[in-house]
């Protein structure tokens, strides 16, 4: 997407995603010169003053956050310690969806597709948890399972996932812990894999059925999903299933909630800058009233509902963990107040703010807001997440066949819910 100014439709194609899950499976970093910085660094600064919004922000304290990370700046020899040095900057902002990308995880986004051993990890005490494997990758071809923890690699202990990355046909030796204590090394081979996970629908019993839906960007067909709900249509009970979801566009998001809510219902509200002064010329009113904003605001967010397929009209529950964010979050806050679904799970991300994803010179990409994200209820759920009616905690990470305490809570409360039509 270029600089060109976009119709709202045209740029919810590209809000509303954010990473949740650090992948050990990237390239290698790129070496690039002061000329290069400095010329990312001027657009960054140009496309946070004059485009960013968020209420209550002043993106002007930008030169001085930067000027903080200068030192950091200054001294980056690779995109991934320059994309680390800006992004310490944006983040004292102390908002969601303002970061830069390296040229690499551009590629990356735009192509769902990467080179590696196919692991997706978390930091632990001892290295890195493994939380997901990718099928037919080089890990999952070596045994390594999900639970399994990275100690070492090449004989060095590791704490970030540099170690991992490498080129196309590169060797990489790994040590893993399994969850039972057993120690093993790995000669692995780095491969090109696809990144995108699709939906999935499991019968959990007869009864009820689980859509998982892993992201509403790249890997969200709306044909497949419309498969799978037609799929679901003799189903009691359905759990949608949106953990580790790290959202994508909204436009997604309508056509998902368009299976279970009338696109007659309005089921929250985005605030841009005209809005609020609109509000404030109107009214009088504060700048920073959002639920007054959004209150007073006609132009309302609502489903898209699909005609040829009648709305869902069993029960339903939504799972959600702390890496549940962005559109899958609207999308679980919309389904509990308009439907009544129960949350079930851990807290998610707080992070829903709508965004634009745009070029920042030599191959980098910023992300930065444009609106800010109110509820049908008033609720802003940017900071605050969506708070399950049933907190279940679960692990870092579930080795294949272990027991899935949420999907078991769901069944047990979904069994005793009406759903408000």
């Amino acid at each position: 997407m270029g600089f060109m100014r976009k119709s709202a439709s045209q740029m919810f194609a590209v809000i509303l995603a954010i990473g949740a899950i650090t992948t050990g499976s990237l390239g290698q970093s790129d070496l690039l010169d002061t000329k290069v910085k400095n010329e990312v660094v001027d657009s960054v600064s140009t496309l946070l003053s004059d485009r960013a919004f968020v209420p209550g922000i002043d993106f002007k304290k930008w030169s001085d956050f930067l000027n903080q990370e200068k030192s950091q700046i200054d001294t980056a020899k690779s995109d991934d310690d320059f994309q680390k040095a800006i992004n310490a900057a944006l983040q004292k902002f102390g908002a969601s969806h303002v970061m830069l990308m390296t040229p690499r995880l551009a590629r990356i986004r735009r192509t769902g597709s990467t080179v590696g051993i196919g692991i997706s990890t978390l930091p632990v005490a001892d290295g890195l948890s493994v939380v997901r494997v990718v099928p037919s990758a080089p890990a999952d071809k070596a045994g390594i399972q999900a639970g399994d923890v990275i100690t070492q690699v090449d004989g060095k202990p590791i704490t970030n996932t540099q170690g991992i990355t490498g080129e196309v046909g590169t060797e990489v030796l790994i040590k893993a812990k399994h969850q039972d204590g057993k120690i093993q090394d790995y000669k692995l081979i780095r491969q090109k894999y696809s990144t995108v996970r699709e939906p999935e629908l499991n019968w959990v019993n007869k009864e009820t059925a689980q859509i998982k839906i892993y992201s509403f960007d790249t890997g969200y067909e709306r044909s497949q999903v419309g498969d799978l709900f037609t799929q679901a249509q003799s189903a009691k009970n359905i759990i949608l299933d949106l953990r580790f979801n790290g959202g994508g566009a909204v436009t997604n998001v309508q056509h998902l909630l368009g299976f279970f809510i009338p696109d007659t219902k309005a089921i929250g509200t985005f605030i841009r800058r005209s809005n609020v002064d609109a509000y404030v010329l109107a009214t009088r009113g504060k700048p920073n009233d959002l639920a007054a904003i959004a209150q007073w605001t006609e132009n309302k967010f609502r489903p898209v509902h699909r005609s040829d397929l009648p709305l869902f009209n069993g029960h339903v529950a939504v799972l959600v963990n702390r890496f549940s964010a962005s559109a899958s979050e609207i999308a679980a806050a919309a389904l509990h107040d308009t439907l009544g679904a129960p949350i079930i799970g851990t807290k998610s991300a707080g992070a829903v703010l709508a965004s634009i994803i745009v070029p920042a010179s030599n191959g980098f990409m910023l992300q930065y807001p444009i609106q800010d994200y109110v509820t049908s209820k008033g609720v802003r759920l940017e900071g605050n997440g969506v708070v399950p009616d049933f907190e279940v905690k679960e692990p870092i990470a579930s080795p294949k066949g272990a027991p899935d305490e949420a999907i078991e809570k769901a069944c047990s409360v979904l069994a005793h819910t009406k759903s408000v039509k």
